[in-house]
């Protein structure tokens, strides 16, 4: 897959699908350093695990259901290191950091309008916050691309923003 648009209305698996593949890929061969961009967060279900199909991708995960801060404290513990950039101030963006404890940095970018997942191989970017309704019931617009020129020039740009943003 070089590029991938992906639209999704009222909750299509599709979506999901996908963050299940890019996470599966990342949980298999971890990034040394994953951006993740979201004003808005919330731990969502990302992996349905009813078979124990990801239980070797995810050895800490427990249950059927694998939920966003599963997967990147998973991917925190396996090395790499998991930088956000989104709104603290928001109730349920404040319970998803609560929950990822010491796995992942956090800071704070004023105005920032921008969403998006950023690893050594994968740049995921579009309208979707990574909350629950924006996975599951918005109609999301996302574009998936593995091109390595557009990966490169995502994850130098995600790292700029990074050093431009402050702590909570």
């Amino acid at each position: 897959m070089l590029n991938r648009i992906i639209r999704s209305h009222n909750g299509t698996v599709t979506l999901k699908d996908c963050l299940t593949s890019i996470f599966s890929l990342e949980a298999a061969l971890p990034s040394k350093e994953i951006y993740l961009i979201s004003p808005f967060l919330s731990n969502s279900p990302i992996i349905q695990n009813a078979l124990d199909e990801y239980t070797d991708l995810f050895p800490l995960v427990e249950g059927k259901l694998i939920y966003l801060s599963d997967i990147l404290k998973t991917l925190a513990w396996r090395g790499s290191s998991i930088r956000i950039i989104c709104d603290p101030e928001r109730i349920e963006t404040r319970r998803f950091i609560s929950q990822l404890g010491d796995s992942a940095e956090i800071k704070k970018l004023n105005n920032n309008h921008e969403k998006g997942l950023v690893t050594s191989r994968i740049y995921l970017h579009g309208s979707m916050n990574f909350t629950y309704r924006g996975i599951n019931i918005n109609g999301e617009n996302v574009r998936i691309t593995s091109n390595g020129v557009e990966v490169n020039q995502a994850f130098m740009s995600a790292r700029a923003r990074w050093e431009e943003a402050e702590r909570p």
